[in-house]
């Protein structure tokens, strides 16, 4: 079996990237819509009122009417931001299956940068969503994450077994 060209892997990082982030997107989506129905409200509501919060300059929430622009805007956003993650997911795995070493030194700064992300969309959603806010958003985060990694973990049987067979402290490639 020959080893594949530069070309051959940036194409499969590019399409798993893609893939990888439309996962999240609709992970995201589809968990914001059930707490939404669960609290009583349409499906639609967090979008409506992120979008309007960003594109609309919405500031109390009380006013909010669902409608299709804030809700296409906030989901257009959404999309291209979770295709980067993805894409950027992407690239760091297949980093991490050429360089099993670089594995721990990518972890890390993923980690730092969703904390962060996070903590700023909890900040700025906490005054319109309330209380439930952070709640709404971790969960759906969390989702997103699980459905991500299962994609990612299913796809990458090299970084599994990276991950799996070698023991903490060893050098990963090392065998």
């Amino acid at each position: 079996m020959t080893a594949p060209t530069r070309k051959v892997i940036r194409q499969n990082t590019l399409e798993n990237g893609i893939v990888t982030g439309s996962i999240g997107f609709a992970a995201v989506a589809l968990a914001l819509a059930v707490l939404n129905i669960d609290a009583g409200r349409s499906p639609f509501y967090t979008a409506a009122l992120l979008g309007s919060a960003l594109f609309y300059h919405l500031t109390d929430p009380a006013t909010l009417i669902v409608t299709a622009g804030p809700v296409f805007a906030y989901n257009a956003l959404h999309l291209l931001v979770y295709l980067a993650l993805g894409m950027l997911i992407s690239w760091l795995v297949t980093l991490a299956e050429r360089y099993p070493a670089a594995l721990y030194l990518i972890l890390f700064p993923l980690l730092f940068v969703a904390a962060h992300l996070f903590l700023a969309l909890i900040i700025f959603a906490e005054p319109l969503l309330g209380a439930a806010g952070p709640l709404q958003i971790g969960l759906a985060s969390v989702v997103a994450a699980l459905a991500m990694g299962a994609f990612v973990w299913r796809t990458h049987p090299l970084l599994r077994h990276d991950l799996v067979d070698t023991p903490l402290g060893a050098v990963p490639g090392d065998d």
